[in-house]
C-alpha cells in the first residue's frame, strides 16, 4: 500500500504521488475492493469499487475535456452524499480543473449561500448529480444562470463515447479544490487547496490517526464542508480502506443511526465535532445502547469546534457499556486555511485535559491549577503540520515567551495558497511575518499556547460564531439584524461568542426611543429583543442566548470604524447603568408548551391514530413554542427549511413525535415532505391505513 506519510515528506512531489495518480493506482492494484459503501436506513445500500471509481472517474474527466473545461478552470460539484460526489471530484482533478464543492440548497438560506459561491468562484461549470426535482427548485430561484448545468449521467455518457482523450499532467502545485468556509453567506471565502496541500495534509492526520492495514471509516459530515471532505471522505480513500457512507440528513434526525452504522460494520475511525457526541448522549435512551458494540470503534476523532472534556466524559460514561473506551478519544484541531488538521492527540493515547488559573489567563497568562480547580481545557494533542506553530503576540507581533497566550500561528506544506479573488485577504492571513522577520505564517485568529508540546486552544481573535459544526462570520450574523428593527441603529449591532460558548446580540435603541431601563411594567424593549432573537434564528439557525439591548454610544469602536466586538462585550459589565433590557429566551416557558402539545397529541392517540388535524396543531404548537413565534404566525404551508428549525431541533421535534404517538416515524421518508401540513396529511393517512 502506498505510504502517503513517506510520499509527502519527499523533497518534491511528483503527478505520480497526487491524488488522481493514487486513486488510479488503486483502481489497478485493488480493483474489486470497495471504496465506498453507502448507507441508507431504507432501501439497498449502494457500493462503490476502487475499480468503478478510477474508471467512471476518468471516463467523466474526458467529457468535462470535451465540454471545454480545460485545465485551471474552476468547476462547482453540487452533489448528495452518494457515490456522484466522490466520482465527480476525482473527475474534476484528472481534468486539471479545481474543485468548488457546493451543498445542494435547501432553502432560502442555503441558495443564498450557494449562489454566493456560485458568482465569487467564476465557475465555467456546475458538475450535479442532483435529482430533476432539486434542479428544478434551485433553477426556479435562478441560482443556475450564467452557468452551465452538467449533469453527472450525461457527462459520462459524453466522455465514453469519445473514447481516449488525453488527460493533463497535474503538478503539485495546481490548485485541486477551492474550499469555501462554511456559513458565510453574504461574502464567503474559498481557500485555494492545491494538490501538494491535499497530499500534506494526509501526513498531517496519519502521524495522528497512524493508519493501519484494512482500516474501516465511517462518515456522515457534509461532503462539501472540509472536515467531511478531507477527514471524511478522502483520507481512507488515499489509503486504500473502505469508507461508509452515511448522510447527514440521517444522523441528524436520528443520532443513533451514526453509533448503529459504527457497530454493524465494526468501524475503527469516525470524526464528528463536539456537539454530535452531546446529541448522542441526550437523545440515545438507555434501553437502545445495549444494543450497539462500539468495540471495534478505536478512534474517535474530536474537532472543528472547542472540544469539551465535559462531553468526552460524558460519551465515555454514557456508551461504556457498549465497549467505548476514552482512550479511543483523538482531539484535533485544524481549520479549511490549513486545509483540516493542525494538531491532534495520538491514537490510542486518549484527550488529556488541564487545569488552568482562569484570572491568569484574562491577563494572557498560564498558570496551571490542580484538578478541579479552574478552567478545565483538552488538549488538542501535538503539532502536525511540517512547519510547525508559532504563538504571536498580535498587537506587536512578536513570538509570545513560554506560558503565554497569544495568536495561532501555522506554517506547513498543507496550508491553502489564499482565498480566490482576495489578494489583500490572502496577503494578511497567509503570509504573516513576525516583527523579528520569521515567516511566512498563517494567521489563525484563534488564540492558544503550547504546554508540554501539545497545543491547547482558549478562545477566538476572529469574529466568529461555532454553531453546531458550522464556521459563521459575526458580521453575516449582524446583518441579518441590521435595519430590521426600526428602534434599533443602523449598523449599531454587535454579536459575539464568549469563551464559554454563550452566543450574545448587543443593540444599540435609536435616540428618539424610550430609554428607561425595562421594568415589570414596560415590556417594549422585551418585545424588540425577542423580535431580534426570532429573526436571527429564522435566518440563520443560530439561537442566541442573550439579547442586550443598550443605550446609543455604548458599543466600542475602532478609529477606522470597525466594532470591537469583545470590547463591546466587556463594557456591559463595566458600565452596567447602559444596558436597557438583557433578555434572555425563556426556553424553558417554551418547553412547556411543547410538553402541553405533546400530552394533547398523546391523549388523543390514546384512542385511536390522530387525525390529520391533530398533528397538524401539534406540530404548529410546536414551532411556535421553539421559535418563540406567536401561534397565529406560524405558516402550516412554509417548507420546514424556512421554519426557523435548526437541525437539532428538528430532531427534538422528531422524537417529541415519537413519544407522544407511541411509535417510530420513519423520518428519512417523512421529512422529504415539505412543510407541517403536508406531513401531517401523509402521517395521519399512513396511521390509519390498516397493516397488511
Amino acid at each position: 500500500m502506498t505510504d502517503i506519510a513517506d510520499i509527502a515528506r519527499r523533497p518534491g512531489l511528483a503527478s505520480g504521488d497526487l491524488l488522481p495518480a493514487v486513486v488510479m493506482s488503486h483502481a489497478q492494484s485493488r480493483t474489486e475492493e470497495v471504496a465506498f459503501h453507502y448507507l441508507t436506513p431504507a432501501g439497498p445500500s449502494q457500493e462503490l469499487t476502487y475499480g468503478a471509481l478510477g474508471d467512471n472517474a476518468r471516463t467523466m474527466a474526458q467529457g468535462l475535456l470535451v465540454v471545454g473545461c480545460g485545465k485551471g478552470e474552476r468547476v462547482a460539484l453540487m452533489c448528495s452524499h452518494g457515490p456522484a460526489f466522490v466520482t465527480g471530484l476525482i473527475a474534476i482533478l484528472m481534468a486539471g480543473c479545481a474543485a468548488v464543492p457546493v451543498a445542494l440548497p435547501a432553502g432560502s438560506a442555503m441558495r443564498s449561500r450557494a449562489a454566493a459561491i456560485l458568482q465569487k468562484a467564476g465557475c465555467v461549470a456546475i458538475l450535479t448529480g442532483a435529482s430533476q426535482a432539486e434542479i428544478d427548485a434551485a433553477a426556479a430561484d435562478g441560482l443556475f444562470e450564467g452557468h452551465s448545468l452538467l449533469r453527472i449521467d450525461d457527462l459520462a455518457k459524453l466522455g465514453a463515447a469519445q473514447g481516449d482523450v488525453p488527460l493533463p499532467v497535474i503538478h503539485p502545485k495546481d490548485v485541486a479544490i477551492v474550499q469555501y468556509t462554511s456559513g458565510s453567506t453574504s461574502a464567503p471565502r474559498g481557500v485555494m487547496v492545491t494538490h501538494a496541500a491535499l497530499t500534506a495534509v494526509q501526513q498531517a492526520i496519519a502521524s495522528a490517526v497512524q493508519p493501519r492495514a484494512e482500516e474501516r471509516a465511517l462518515t456522515w459530515l457534509p461532503p462539501e464542508h472540509d472536515m467531511g471532505l478531507m477527514g471524511g471522505l478522502l483520507f481512507n480513500l488515499w489509503y486504500g480502506g473502505i469508507t461508509y457512507v452515511l448522510s447527514p440528513t440521517v444522523f441528524i434526525k436520528r443520532p443513533i443511526r451514526w453509533l448503529e452504522a459504527i457497530s454493524r460494520f465494526k468501524a475503527t475511525i469516525s470524526v464528528a465535532p463536539n456537539f454530535a457526541f452531546d446529541l448522542c448522549v441526550r437523545t440515545i435512551p438507555q434501553t437502545r445502547r445495549s444494543e450497539l458494540d462500539l468495540r471495534a470503534w478505536r478512534t474517535a476523532l474530536n474537532g472543528a469546534e472547542p472540544v469539551q472534556s465535559k462531553t468526552l466524559n460524558n460519551f465515555a460514561q454514557a456508551f461504556a457499556e457498549c465497549g467505548f473506551e476514552p482512550q479511543a478519544f483523538l482531539p484535533c484541531y485544524g481549520l479549511a486555511e490549513a486545509t483540516l488538521l493542525v494538531s491532534g492527540a495520538s491514537r490510542g493515547k486518549g484527550a488529556t485535559s488541564r487545569w488552568f488559573d482562569p484570572k491568569a489567563m484574562e491577563q494572557g497568562s498560564v498558570v496551571t491549577t490542580k484538578s478541579g480547580t479552574g478552567r478545565c481545557l483538552v488538549s488538542s494533542g501535538p503539532v502536525r503540520t511540517t512547519g510547525g506553530v508559532k504563538i504571536v503576540a498580535p498587537d506587536t507581533l512578536h513570538p509570545c515567551p513560554p506560558n503565554r497566550i497569544g495568536e495561532i500561528w501555522i506554517a506547513g506544506d498543507s496550508m491553502g495558497s489564499g482565498y480566490l479573488g482576495l489578494p489583500e485577504d490572502s496577503r494578511r492571513t497567509f503570509g504573516a511575518y513576525t516583527a523579528t522577520g520569521e515567516g511566512p505564517y498563517l494567521r489563525s485568529g484563534d488564540t492558544g499556547f503550547l504546554l508540554d508540546d501539545e497545543l491547547f486552544v482558549t478562545g477566538r481573535m476572529k469574529d466568529i460564531v461555532l454553531w453546531h459544526g458550522r464556521s459563521l462570520h459575526a458580521a453575516d450574523l449582524e446583518l441579518v439584524l441590521d435595519g430590521a428593527e426600526p428602534h434599533v441603529r443602523r449598523s449599531r449591532i454587535s454579536l459575539r461568542q464568549t469563551s464559554e460558548n454563550e452566543v450574545v446580540v448587543m443593540a444599540e435603541i435609536s435616540p428618539n426611543r424610550d430609554t428607561a431601563p425595562v421594568t415589570a411594567e414596560n415590556n417594549d424593549h422585551i418585545d424588540l429583543a425577542s423580535r431580534l432573537w426570532r429573526r436571527l434564528m429564522a435566518e440563520t439557525g443560530v439561537e442566541a442566548d442573550r439579547v442586550v439591548l443598550v443605550r446609543p454610544g455604548t458599543l466600542q469602536w475602532t478609529s477606522s470604524g470597525k466594532i470591537r466586538r469583545s470590547a463591546s462585550l466587556a463594557r456591559l459589565q463595566s458600565a452596567p447603568q447602559q444596558v436597557l433590557c438583557d433578555w434572555r429566551p425563556d426556553l424553558s416557558k417554551s418547553r412547556q408548551t411543547q410538553l402541553v402539545a405533546i400530552r394533547a397529541l398523546a391523549e388523543t392517540a390514546r384512542h385511536g391514530p390522530p387525525d390529520a388535524v391533530g398533528l397538524l396543531d401539534f406540530f404548529l404548537a410546536w414551532v411556535a413554542a421553539a421559535t418563540d413565534a406567536p401561534l397565529d404566525e406560524v405558516d402550516p404551508d412554509l417548507p420546514w427549511s424556512d421554519q426557523g428549525l435548526d437541525s437539532l431541533m428538528m430532531t427534538d421535534l422528531l422524537l417529541d413525535l415519537e413519544s407522544a404517538i407511541g411509535a417510530q416515524v420513519l423520518t428519512e421518508e417523512l421529512f422529504d415532505l415539505s412543510d407541517p401540513r403536508l406531513l401531517a396529511t401523509t402521517l395521519a393517512a399512513r396511521m390509519k391505513a390498516p397493516e397488511t
